[in-house]
């Protein structure tokens, strides 16, 4: 029992000097949706984030939803159909993509207020905090209407940090045009234009997987700390691929544009965003600046 007790004591004693200095400071959070469907992973991440806003860090969650989606579409007898990632979004996906995001994010703000007592505020595309436009997906010559699929094209801060005040902000990656079109976005491309908007201090991914890693099927293979150069050469040999780069890419992106650190982490490790944040070692992949120190 006593080694229990002293084992605490030094946990907390370990993450005295990242607490202080991170408190006042903004992290952005992207949660992807598989890991949300998982009931003892979703309430540890809750439990997380809580944490961080009861010591000063001023939170940002951006709420995944693909599988939910996926199902959902189903569900109603339509179609899924993806082109390198993009989900093919015409008006009835539109619909299910705003029903099911506007859902995941108004429950995760229910459970951080009733559960966690911390005080939690969904934004809504009409909110105006993510100013989208329209793109095509092109290769070569050839064009393709992805329907009501969109890019951040600017982020209304002011909205944010003024709801970032009074607690957590949470919000899904749909953006509304200039002429009120809602279109369906990468969660994310969204997290990062967030980041770098905000000038936060780190980007954090949230998902199903450890990590950056040479073999998936090994986890020994974890790479802890990677500079963006040594990133963006694993993308080009093929190491980093599917789902894993938008997020490194995105992570590139945003340590370019000002953020300070970009973490990738498993959702599926109980704690892993106090375990990554507040302790030395971490527990995922930490991506840098080429020349930054990792400390």
């Amino acid at each position: 029992m006593d080694n229990i007790i002293f084992q605490k004591a030094e946990a907390l004693t370990e993450a005295l000097p990242y607490i202080q200095r991170y408190k006042g400071k903004i992290f952005v959070i992207k949660i992807g949706g598989a890991i949300l469907r998982i009931p003892e992973s979703r309430k540890n991440i809750l439990h997380d984030v809580a944490f961080l806003n009861a010591v000063g860090i001023k939170t940002v969650i951006v709420c995944g939803a693909g599988p939910a989606i996926t199902e959902e579409i189903e569900k109603r007898g339509k179609k899924v159909k993806f082109i390198e990632g993009l989900r093919i979004t015409d008006a009835d996906v539109l619909e299910i993509v705003v029903e099911v995001l506007g859902s995941v994010r108004d429950e995760f703000a229910r459970d951080l207020i009733n559960e966690f007592k911390t005080p939690a505020f969904s934004l809504k595309p009409e909110d105006g905090h993510l100013i989208a436009r329209k793109i095509h997906w092109q290769k070569g010559d050839e064009v393709i209407d992805l329907g009501f699929v969109g890019q951040v094209e600017s982020v209304n801060t002011d909205v944010i940090k003024e709801t970032l005040e009074k607690g957590i902000v949470i919000f899904a990656p749909i953006g509304i045009s200039k002429d009120g079109q809602k279109y369906n976005i990468n969660g994310d491309s969204v997290s990062s234009s967030v980041a770098q908007s905000l000038g936060a201090e780190k980007l954090i991914f949230v998902s199903g997987v450890k990590g950056v890693m040479r073999n998936l099927d090994n986890s020994d293979t974890l790479i802890s700390v990677l500079t963006a150069s040594q990133a963006e050469g694993l993308i080009n040999e093929g190491v980093i691929h599917g789902g894993m780069i938008p997020k490194v890419k995105g992570a590139i992106a945003s340590l370019k544009g000002g953020v300070k650190k970009v973490h990738i982490i498993s959702g599926n490790i109980a704690h892993s965003l106090i375990l990554e944040i507040f302790t030395e070692q971490g527990i995922g992949t930490e991506i840098i600046l080429d020349g930054e120190s990792n400390g």
